[in-house]
């Protein structure tokens, strides 16, 4: 009795269970692939130094990003973590070595090549840091 009545609602709720499993397993999926990928591109002499950006002399993160991997990069996202006195992370900030959006250096990372890349921290950096930083990449888009 109760399925005749609802018979609609039920296949409905039916259909969505299936349609969230099914995306469940791509999001995963994706994810695997994502990692996949990442394990290709290395992040190289990641180092804070002295640097000019469009003009303007301070301090920078500088490094080489190089891509070992077959698929060419258009956006590569890379996470750097500040550190305060205290020796927790003080800040997040989030650098694209490779950026096709860029107004100085569109070009696309091709399989095989590397490129250095430079930005200004003095506005970034939280007051407490103590000089020491981590950097990761987290994400990458390709052609």
């Amino acid at each position: 009795m109760f399925f005749r009545r609802h018979k609609a609602l039920v296949i409905l709720g039916i259909i969505f269970f299936i349609l969230a499993i099914i995306t469940l397993f791509f999001q995963q999926v994706k994810r695997e692939e994502l990692q996949n990928e990442l394990a290709k591109v290395e992040l190289q002499n990641v180092r804070i130094g002295a640097g000019t950006s469009i003009g303007k002399l301070g301090t920078a993160i500088f490094g080489v990003i190089q891509n070992n991997g077959e698929r060419t990069i258009k956006i590569a996202t890379m996470s750097v973590y500040f550190f305060g006195e205290d020796g927790e992370s003080s800040k997040l900030h989030k650098f694209f070595p490779v950026n096709n959006y860029s107004f100085s250096d569109s070009l696309p990372l091709k399989s095989g090549q590397s490129k250095e890349f430079g930005f200004l921290i003095d506005e970034i950096v939280p007051e407490d840091w103590d000089g020491t930083f981590t950097a990761k990449l987290i994400d990458l888009k390709f052609r």
